[in-house]
C-alpha cells in the first residue's frame, strides 16, 4: 500500500480515485493512507503530508526505486484542483492508446521559449467572425524569415543555425523571447528500435527529431484566450523548421511524416462540441500559417468513456477525437 506513496510527485502531487485506479494501483488505499497520517484531502483528492513524505523516501530506498523531490506541501488549494485535473487528463490520455513498437515520451508542464514573442493582440484579430493572421506580416518575424530563409527538404543538405544562430539574429534585432506551455507534451517514437540506429543531431535542442509531436491543453470557457496562445506556437514550429530542424521537422529520417498535433480537452461532450463550433467558424487561419497543423478535441467524458486503448496515437486522433481544423480539408470534417 506504501507504494502508492512512489506515484505522488513535483509534477503530480494530487491524486484521487479515479487517477490512482487509472495508474493500477488500489483507490481504496487513499482512504487508509489517509488514516495513516500519510495523506491530506486536498481540493477534492489527496496530497502527501511532511509525514508522507518521509514515508516515500523510505520506501522508495527500500525498493531501490529513485523519485525526485516532491516539492512544497501541502499546495495552495486552487493549484492542488488545477494540478489533479491535469493528472486526470494524462492518466485518460495514457490509457487512450499504446505504442506498439515505439515508446511514448511524456513531459508535464513543458515550457518553451517563443522568439519572437508578440504582443497577445498581433497574433490574431476576430473580423467578421473570421480570425485573420497577423503574426507573419509583423516586422520581427519578416527579419526572421529573411535571416533564416532555409526550410523543407531543401534545407536538408545546408548546416541549422541552431541557437548559436538565434540568440545571434535576436541581439541583433532587439527580439523579446516569450514563452509556451503545454500541460502534456508526448513525443511518440514509432518503431523506436530502428531508429536508434540514426545519430541525433546536435541542433535539435527539444528532441523533436523523428518524432510525432502532441501538445496536450485543457480549456476553458473563453476560446478567445487560446487566440494568442496559438500565435505563440505557430512562431515555436517556424523555428523548428528554420532554426533547429530545417529539413528534418516534418519529414523524417527514413521520410516518414511526424505529425504536429494540438489537443485541446474540454470537460464535456457539450463544451467540446461549442468549442468546436467556434473554431471552424473562425477557420484555417488558425492552423494555415504553420501548416502542417492540426487541432484535435477531446473530453475527459469521451476518454472515459474508451474501454479499450487503440494501438498507435494515429489510429486514436483519427478515430477517437474530433479533427476541428485539418491541414488536408476545408473548414470542418
Amino acid at each position: 500500500m506504501e507504494s502508492c506513496l512512489l506515484l505522488f510527485s513535483h509534477e503530480r502531487p494530487c491524486w484521487d480515485e479515479e487517477t490512482l485506479a487509472l495508474a493500477g494501483e488500489d483507490p481504496d488505499a487513499l482512504r487508509r493512507l489517509e488514516d495513516l497520517g500519510e495523506l491530506v484531502r486536498i481540493a477534492s483528492g489527496y496530497g502527501l503530508t511532511p509525514q508522507g513524505v518521509r514515508t516515500r523516501e523510505r520506501v522508495s530506498r527500500d525498493l531501490c526505486v529513485p523519485v525526485d523531490s516532491v516539492g512544497e506541501v501541502p499546495i495552495d488549494e486552487g493549484r492542488a484542483r488545477e494540478l489533479l485535473e491535469r493528472n486526470r487528463v494524462e492518466q485518460l490520455l495514457d490509457r487512450s492508446f499504446v505504442t506498439d513498437w515505439g515508446i511514448k515520451e511524456l513531459s508535464v508542464e513543458e515550457t518553451f521559449p517563443v522568439v519572437p514573442c508578440l504582443p497577445d493582440d498581433r497574433y490574431f484579430v476576430l473580423e467578421g467572425g473570421r480570425a485573420r493572421a497577423l503574426w507573419p506580416d509583423a516586422q520581427l518575424v519578416r527579419s526572421f524569415l529573411e535571416a533564416f530563409p532555409h526550410w523543407g527538404v531543401a534545407a536538408r543538405p545546408l548546416s541549422a543555425p541552431g541557437q548559436e544562430g538565434l540568440d545571434r539574429w535576436a541581439a541583433e534585432n532587439g527580439a523579446e523571447a516569450g514563452s509556451l506551455t503545454f500541460d502534456l507534451v508526448l513525443r511518440s517514437r514509432y518503431d523506436f528500435d530502428h531508429y536508434r540506429g540514426f545519430k541525433p543531431m546536435p541542433s535539435d535542442r527539444f528532441g523533436f527529431l523523428n518524432a510525432d509531436r502532441l501538445f496536450v491543453q485543457r480549456v476553458g470557457n473563453r476560446p478567445e484566450d487560446l487566440l494568442p496562445w496559438i500565435g505563440r506556437l505557430h512562431i515555436f514550429l517556424m523555428e523548428q523548421r528554420r532554426i533547429y530542424l530545417p529539413g528534418w521537422f516534418d519529414i523524417d529520417m527514413e521520410q516518414q511524416e511526424n505529425w504536429v498535433l494540438l489537443a485541446l480537452v474540454t470537460d464535456t461532450e457539450g463544451q467540446l462540441e461549442a468549442l468546436t463550433q467556434t473554431l471552424r467558424a473562425w477557420g484555417h487561419d488558425l492552423i494555415d500559417p504553420a501548416n502542417p497543423l492540426w487541432i484535435l478535441g477531446t473530453s475527459i467524458e469521451r476518454m472515459r468513456n474508451r474501454k479499450e486503448p487503440k494501438r498507435t496515437l494515429y489510429d486514436w486522433f483519427q478515430e477517437e477525437t474530433v479533427r476541428i481544423l485539418r491541414p488536408d480539408a476545408p473548414d470542418g470534417e
